[in-house]
């Protein structure tokens, strides 16, 4: 029912309903809630790898894709669901994918085989698209302009975090249960804070916006097409047939929703806004983070069972000086962004996480014998670095976009950080493969096809065979951690390359000020006034 208080809702209580504290404090704590979830749905499952792959006798591809399934049609989905929030009703949509994400979760824990299971991630993945975009454009409209950016701030501290929060969890269940444990967990806690997105949440929709079913199709295909390209790249070769065609499918794609977007009457997301230096700059400094923190969180606990045989908990405690660096980090980036605009935290914390990349490449130097100080100094570091610059990164798009178009917006923000993560998991995940290819080889010189064939997988198949190797496993065995090892380093060198690179374009490039163009009224007939009538805010 409309409440007729809401008549003409404009977000952020300028023109809607103001919540009282203690709403919008409940409402924070479900919508992180159901954000975290979605973060933790693959680093959890990350750390639980080796026990799903003794399960469900999975290969390394089919391990590879019990991840990326999730993140392929969570990418590929997130702008045609925040088109949909924005024109269904958020409430809606946010319900529906806690459906879709809890009872795929539940499911997937009695999976007979690692086929199944990839198909339940991928639609665990459909909800988790639906949920995301919600999160961040409920808390934007919620939360008047003067508490906005510390409602950012905590969002984007739960994005981050939860990616570690989710290894923890994981580590713990394992202790005592099996992987399914970790998908009931996750499904059961969807399941339950739908009642309370029912009660706390608005509906904030637009009857007026088009869904856009052109433009959403040429999205999916970009996206898909991009995401499938890059996640199979390292695995079939990036001359592979199936890997170009796939590239080729979401370069059309992308090509196609452009062309549409610059042609249509309403288009879902007017293209021609990334002209603002603040949405294009945000979007640049969000997928560089992300392209290098995924990469970090899926190759980092590997590294730590595998070169320090730490165990799965024990791998995940380890992580914990992230949280704390970005809790540092995002309480930094407050205080600069309100003095001297986004623009400086935003460079300087991808210059941080640069410096972080730098430090952990050269501890790892050491091989078998890193140095711990360089390494855990130099995750401090990326901590700190990452807290900066992620919530100036997702202020710069928010407002980068018209109010009515906060759920597109948001779905933006989602996109490039899960098109970045995807990239940084497929490059530097190449980038360690080949280097600890090289750095095996002399190892494998007088070793039958069938063996190198699976050292050549990784190190953990390399380990996994050195047991029935006899004597000479031991040395297979330090070879492959070795090699582990130097591949990894030379992964952190790569990324720390990017993410400085980034920094400069982002300063560059990213609009110097402290107010953001659509905080303040935009001129009719201007690039900035909304050409849609202003969100309903229902109860």
């Amino acid at each position: 029912m409309q409440n007729p208080s809401d008549s003409a809702s404009a977000p952020g209580g300028r023109h809607g309903q103001v919540l009282s504290d203690g709403r919008l404090r409940s409402l924070l704590s479900v919508l992180c809630a159901g954000l975290a979830l979605v973060v933790a749905g693959n680093s959890a499952l990350a750390i639980a790898l080796p026990d799903i792959a003794a399960d469900l006798e999975a290969d390394q591809s089919e391990l590879t894709w019990i991840i990326d399934a999730y993140a392929l049609t969570f990418a590929a989905l997130l702008l045609t669901a925040g088109i949909a929030a924005d024109r269904i009703g958020r409430r809606t949509i946010l319900v529906a994918g806690l459906v879709i994400f809890g009872a795929a979760n539940l499911a997937s824990a009695f999976s007979p085989d690692a086929g199944w299971f990839i198909a339940l991630r991928a639609l665990a993945g459909v909800g988790a698209a639906a949920v995301f975009p919600v999160t961040l454009s409920a808390l934007v409209d919620a939360y008047p302009p003067e508490r906005r950016t510390f409602a950012i701030g905590v969002w984007s501290g739960v994005s981050s975090a939860g990616a570690v929060a989710g290894t923890i969890v994981a580590g713990a269940l394992l202790e005592f249960w099996w992987w399914g444990s970790v998908q009931i967990l996750f499904g059961a806690v969807a399941l339950m804070i739908i009642l309370p997105v029912l009660a706390l949440v608005a509906q904030n929709r637009n009857p007026a916006l088009s869904l856009d079913p052109v433009g959403a199709l040429w999205s999916v295909l970009a996206l898909a097409g991009l995401v499938f390209g890059v996640v199979e790249g390292p695995q079939r070769g990036w001359l592979d047939a199936v890997t170009l065609v796939a590239l080729g499918v979401g370069a059309v794609g992308f090509i196609g929703f452009v062309v549409h977007q610059l042609r249509a009457a309403a288009p879902s997301l007017d293209v021609r806004l990334f002209r603002n230096r603040g949405l294009a700059a945000g979007s640049a400094i969000v997928t560089v983070q992300f392209f290098a923190s995924l990469g970090f969180f899926v190759l980092s606990p590997q590294y730590l069972q595998i070169v320090l045989e730490y165990s799965p908990l024990g791998a995940a405690l380890a992580l914990l000086v992230v949280p704390v660096g970005v809790g540092a980090g995002i309480g930094a980036a407050a205080a600069l962004t309100k003095r001297v605009g986004a623009r400086v935290p935003g460079a300087l914390g991808l210059l941080l996480m640069a410096l972080g990349f730098t430090l952990i490449g050269w501890g790892l130097i050491g091989g078998l014998d890193p140095s711990l100080w360089l390494l855990g100094g130099g995750v401090l570091i990326f901590g700190v670095g990452f807290g900066m610059g992620i919530a100036p990164g997702t202020e710069l798009i928010i407002d980068g976009l018209p109010a009515e178009r906060r759920s597109v917006a948001s779905a933006v923000n989602d996109i490039t950080r899960e098109v970045g993560g995807v990239l940084g998991i497929a490059v530097l995940s190449s980038i360690l493969v080949s280097f600890y290819r090289a750095d095996i080889a002399p190892v494998l010189a007088d070793v039958p096809n069938a063996v190198r064939e699976v050292v050549d997988a990784g190190a953990g198949a390399a380990i996994g065979l050195a047991g029935s190797l006899g004597p000479e496993g031991q040395a297979l065995v330090d070879a492959a951690r070795e090699a582990f090892a130097v591949g990894l380093s030379a992964s952190m060198f790569v990324g720390a390359v990017v993410l400085a690179v980034a920094a400069v374009i982002t300063f560059l490039v990213a609009p110097a000020g402290t107010r953001a163009p659509h905080d303040r009224p935009a001129a009719p007939g201007s690039a900035e006034a909304p050409t849609a009538p202003a969100l309903r805010r229902e109860a």
